[in-house]
């Protein structure tokens, strides 16, 4: 998810989606210029227009804030980040807060004026956010000026345990050799292989896996990421950035590359269903790519207001741990985590542990011209030339 156009859980709930859309629709089409007076625009004062994943909020949460605040939240929701640059970057978008994924897309919308540089002193909870990962924003974001850090993950090697060890008893499940090693990935090939769809994630890994720290965007490296890549692609069942979970949760895939979030649904959907398979994660030895998704302002919103009360109020310790036991994603709200329940804070695959996290690679903000040649090279080499 496109770039990373994430699944960001489970069962993605279609019906949800659309009626949280339609309704946000409703609302934005009310918050227009034309018509309404100053009747509308007083009853606009209390409305927050909140753009974001389906799965990212909860209705108990949001009715928390309305009832604390006065201030009712429209939650209209995106399905891909590409998707929601293409509606924010027509400008008058009429939302007020987004999650934005930091790298790419954060980081070249900066330079181009889609945000607004935050009010930090209205952040009272700000030091609540996780230093690591706000580090790791400011990467894209020099200064943090921008954007604060809401959720988190990695992208790593899933795989069936039992099928994989009835291949290969002793397979590297830690490297990804398992996927990129011609001679090892075609011993899995019969029992399904997926790789990620999308440049983003599966460049940089490449250019890590082959021994470039720093992804470079020149011929010669990426001709070598092509050849690497195209001499697996015939192993390879699925390359894609959704669906992949529920496949690994029915045994129909036994090896992927993919989001720790998606692990952890894999996990949850093969008890739900009762196929009796079991999922694995393991962060790469060779590189431990991570994504941020992160609190914005649209630097035309009409209510910078309610979206700097909504983001203090979500960095408190009792509401990012509610937001992050009801998603079971990884939250950068490091306040909260002593109050999870400890199977969630105890897993490593959301929450990995210091060794891990040293390891923790995030891309650079890319040029419009670096995204299209990194993009063409990615057409190129699925198409296997």
């Amino acid at each position: 998810m496109q770039a990373r156009a994430r699944t960001r859980g489970a069962g993605a709930r279609t019906a949800a989606w659309l009626a949280a859309a339609a309704l946000a629709a409703a609302a934005l089409a009310g918050c227009g210029d034309a018509g309404g007076g100053a009747e509308h625009a007083a009853a606009d004062d209390h409305v927050l227009n909140l753009y974001s994943w389906a799965e990212y909020f909860t209705e108990p949460v949001l009715a928390q804030f309305t009832a604390e605040t006065g201030i009712r939240v429209n939650y209209a929701v995106f399905d891909s980040n590409d998707v929601a640059e293409t509606t924010l970057s027509a400008g008058h978008s009429g939302f007020d807060l987004v999650t934005v994924n930091a790298a790419p897309h954060l980081g070249r919308q900066i330079p181009r004026g889609l945000w607004q540089p935050l009010d930090r002193a209205r952040l009272h909870n700000l030091g609540n956010v996780d230093a690591k990962i706000l580090q790791m924003l400011a990467r894209v974001d020099p200064g943090n000026r921008y954007a604060v850090p809401y959720m988190w993950g990695t992208t790593g090697i899933i795989f069936n345990p039992d099928k994989i060890a009835a291949i290969l008893p002793d397979a590297p499940v830690d490297s990804l050799d398992m996927v990129f090693r011609p001679e090892l990935v075609a011993r899995f090939r019969q029992c399904g292989v997926s790789v990620l769809g999308t440049w983003v994630d599966m460049i940089p890994i490449l250019s890590q896996y082959l021994g470039h720290p720093e992804l470079p965007a020149d011929p010669v490296t990426l001709a070598e990421v092509t050849r690497t890549y195209t001499a697996v692609r015939p192993y390879i069942r699925r390359v894609t950035t959704s669906g992949y979970y529920d496949q690994l949760a029915r045994g129909e895939l036994c090896l992927a590359i993919g989001y720790s979030a998606d692990a952890m649904v894999a996990r949850r959907l093969a008890a739900q269903i009762g196929s009796g398979v079991r999922i694995e994660f393991r962060h790469p030895r060779e590189i431990v790519p991570m994504y941020i998704d992160a609190f914005a302002i649209p630097s035309d919103a009409r209510h910078a207001d309610a979206a700097l009360r909504f983001i203090d109020f979500a960095l408190r310790p009792e509401i990012g741990a509610q937001l992050a036991q009801a998603t079971g994603f990884s939250i950068a709200n490091s306040a909260a985590i002593a109050l999870l329940d400890p199977a969630l804070r105890d897993n490593p695959i959301a929450y990995p542990p210091a060794e891990v996290r040293e390891r923790f690679a995030m891309e650079r903000a890319f040029s419009m011209e670096e995204t299209r040649i990194l993009s063409r090279t990615w057409l190129h080499a699925k198409a296997g030339y």
